[in-house]
């Protein structure tokens, strides 16, 4: 019975953001290049975190036209292999940023938190070349519907898509693979403002990144929450939201889906800590807009600290 019920809410919502989508009147560009943001550190985040993030960025990059990757690997671990090293090398229009441990210190308040998500992709979107940027995550893919509707987008938009969460033990991602039911693991559609999914992928013109001046940099001991503050910050904006189709999420244990962890951030009041601080600026050097750089490889860079 709970299962049907969850079903339904599924469907319903699909239904309602498709009629949405279809209904929507609002000029749009044509969009022929598009820049992908990923972030990680070289730490096996969740296990086998290089193979998840090798698979996903194989599909998203081979699928979507055009595509500039952004890789940013904040806090780097020194003594172990940088995945910006594979990364620059298989995927021929990529830039990679090295994110050192003195500079990640200069930010972080919380030593549980090893890797700064969202400091990270202000990282990414500043360093983006293109005029629409995504930001996905290193375990997320796009679905195909995704990916055909973004050819043409609205300025005014912010845009998501639902959730899919499938089972994955190494296989190459093909439409055979996706098509086998028993894959999936759990999904549901987002709610009306995007709030449950956009820490997976959102996107919207760089324009909007600019003006929302990326996520608040104040947040300096948590993760858990920083999308949705995001998110509010564009909406503040009189941006609008938008679902265009789905995108996959490759399940493993550290998912939030499990619940809260350490590397989260404090599991604080998250009203107070997240919700009530709209609008924000962060300062005109967000995104380490003041940090040299120094290249160190075809299509990496190393950020030094000042």
């Amino acid at each position: 019975m709970h299962w049907r019920v969850r079903q339904a809410d599924r469907l319903i919502k699909r239904y309602i953001w498709n009629v949405k989508r279809s209904m929507d009147a609002s000029p749009k560009e044509t969009v022929d290049k598009v820049s992908i943001v990923v972030v990680g550190r070289n730490d096996n985040y969740g296990g086998d975190f290089s193979d998840r993030l090798r698979a996903t960025i194989d599909w998203n990059y081979g699928h979507i036209p055009n595509a500039e990757l952004i890789y940013v690997e904040w806090n780097t671990i020194a003594d172990r292999p940088s995945d910006t090293e594979w990364i620059s090398k298989r995927y021929p229009n990529s830039k990679c940023f090295i994110v050192p441990n003195d500079i990640h210190l200069l930010y972080n308040t919380n030593p549980k938190i090893p890797m700064m998500e969202y400091h990270a992709k202000n990282v990414g979107i500043r360093q983006a070349s293109n005029n629409w940027i995504g930001l996905i995550n290193a375990d997320v893919f796009l679905a195909e519907n995704t990916i055909a509707n973004m050819a043409a987008l609205s300025k005014s938009h912010i845009y998501g898509t639902h959730y899919i969460n499938i089972k994955w033990k190494g296989e190459v991602l093909t439409k055979e693979f996706l098509s086998n039911k028993k894959i999936v693991l759990h999904q549901f559609s987002t709610d009306k403002v995007l709030h449950s999914v956009v820490g997976n992928f959102i996107m919207t013109h760089r324009d909007n990144w600019w003006k929302a001046t990326g996520y608040d940099e104040r947040l300096t001991d948590v993760r858990d929450g920083v999308d949705t503050n995001g998110l509010r910050q564009l909406q503040y904006m009189g941006l609008k939201p938008m679902v265009i189709g789905d995108h996959y999420h490759l399940d493993h244990n550290e998912s939030r889906i499990y619940g809260f962890n350490e590397t989260h951030g404090n599991n604080r009041d998250f009203n107070k800590a997240i919700t009530e601080n709209i609008p924000y600026k962060n300062k005109d050097n967000w995104g380490l807009a003041d940090f040299p750089k120094k290249q160190i490889a075809e299509n990496i860079w190393v950020f030094q600290k000042i």
